[in-house]
């Protein structure tokens, strides 16, 4: 009687968080945490026979889990973009911002903010921009601006010309989901009122 090896499927679940096995029959768990991933184990076999060369290397990984690579996962609510940088400008020329070390006028002209962002790994986007009063409750500006996939430079800007208020404020750049991303501060002078 002559007896075969025949190889069997076993599912281990691999934790992608931690990179430690789950059981061989996965607990529900979220579909971030746990992938199934099927590999071939040989089937007990009571006279010796001589395994199949494949079959070594897979019995290494299942006996050391770190071994397996986890795909890399990007969480729900997570941005994949990456500010190069976030600056304040007067204008915007040549795809370059036009910056000024003075004080910016509050009368109604226009302040721009410029973004340099990256987003190497991920998919396209938005992104918003807002400029808020330092210690006050004015908000204004909530421009939204797309930012392509697969980039490694990407530049846009938004600008208002709604600072009416002079003191410190900030451009905020947030992410799709409302995390923020970057911020730079400000300052905004009131407009002179020199008489005739």
């Amino acid at each position: 009687m002559k007896l075969c090896l025949l190889p069997t499927l076993v599912t281990l679940a691999l934790c992608s968080a931690c990179n430690s096995p789950g059981s061989a029959t996965p607990s529900p768990q979220p579909a971030a945490c746990a992938a199934p991933v099927a590999v071939a184990a040989p089937a007990a076999v009571t006279p010796p026979v001589a395994a199949p060369a494949t079959v070594a290397p897979v019995a290494a990984a299942i006996a050391t889990p770190s071994a397996l690579k986890a795909p890399v996962v990007q969480h729900v609510g997570e941005s994949a973009l990456k500010v190069k940088r976030l600056v304040v400008a007067t204008g915007v020329k040549d795809r370059e911002p036009l910056t000024s070390s003075d004080a910016l006028p509050a009368d109604g002209t226009a302040i721009y903010a410029f973004a340099e962002l990256a987003n190497p790994a991920g998919e396209s986007e938005n992104v918003r921009i807002t400029f808020e009063r330092k210690g006050g409750k004015e908000r204004v500006g909530e421009v939204t601006l797309p930012i392509p996939a697969s980039t490694t430079r990407h530049r846009t800007w938004a600008f208002t010309r709604f600072i009416r208020a002079a003191g410190v404020w900030e451009a905020v750049l947030w992410s799709e989901n409302g995390a923020e991303l970057g911020r730079t501060s400000f300052e905004v002078k009131a407009p002179s009122t020199s008489g005739v």
